[in-house]
């Protein structure tokens, strides 16, 4: 039996978009600013570090660099990150523009994500979806994991039955945390530690919702 849900709320990398193309060329001229013969980032390097929050991501792809050093080759990057972003642009899953129309009707959506808050800022211009969104969280708005974010959002927006989707592990793990019902796309970077609900594309989680409002 279906579940009724008073939200929809959405990760974002691996969920809605891919920029893992952009992000890899981003990094790659980021850390060859300080090292220039340092070897490329691959987008599928960089696909292993979404969902991770951005200090995690820069000590996973700088294993063995000094705190200080990490700091100046992550803000390096992040910033080649958002310009080749802006630049390449990034791949919007099937369906995801007017999927998320369609649900808005329906339901009231919200965001919450591990990225920083001027990334987020770029996925609400690039993809022309912000009116559709009541609401959104970030680690770099706040400091805090997932879960506790997700947990915020929905205190501060009076939700009590609101499900959460996202693509790996630590998705679900933060919706857990919340109190919130995790569903899983398969399409994305990493796959769910425990059973839950799944789907193969958006357009058909996009149905299954669109059903469960009925």
């Amino acid at each position: 039996m279906k579940q009724k849900h008073d939200a929809l709320i959405f990760d974002l990398d691996g969920t809605l978009w891919d920029s893992t193309q952009a992000c890899a060329e981003g990094w790659t001229q980021g850390v060859r600013k300080l090292k220039p013969d340092s070897k490329a980032f691959s987008p599928e390097e960089l696909a292993s570090i979404m969902g991770l929050t951005f200090d995690e991501a820069v000590e996973k792809l700088m294993p063995g660099s000094k705190k200080e050093e990490r700091e100046q080759l992550g803000q390096l990057c992040y910033e080649k990150e958002m310009e080749q972003i802006e630049k390449m642009g990034a791949a919007f899953y099937e369906g995801v523009g007017e999927g998320i129309q369609t649900l808005a009707e329906h339901y009231p959506l919200f965001i919450v994500s591990n990225c920083l808050e001027d990334y987020l800022v770029l996925f609400f211009q690039m993809s022309g979806l912000k009116k559709c969104f009541k609401d959104a969280e970030c680690f770099g708005r706040t400091g805090q994991p997932k879960g506790n974010n997700i947990q915020a959002l929905m205190e501060r927006n009076q939700l009590v039955h609101s499900a959460y989707i996202g693509d790996t592990s630590g998705d679900q793990r933060a919706a857990i945390f919340a109190k919130a019902t995790y569903y899983h796309v398969n399409y994305g970077f990493g796959t769910p530690s425990e059973p839950c609900h799944r789907f193969a594309s958006f357009p058909e989680l996009v149905r299954y919702f669109v059903d469960s409002a009925k």
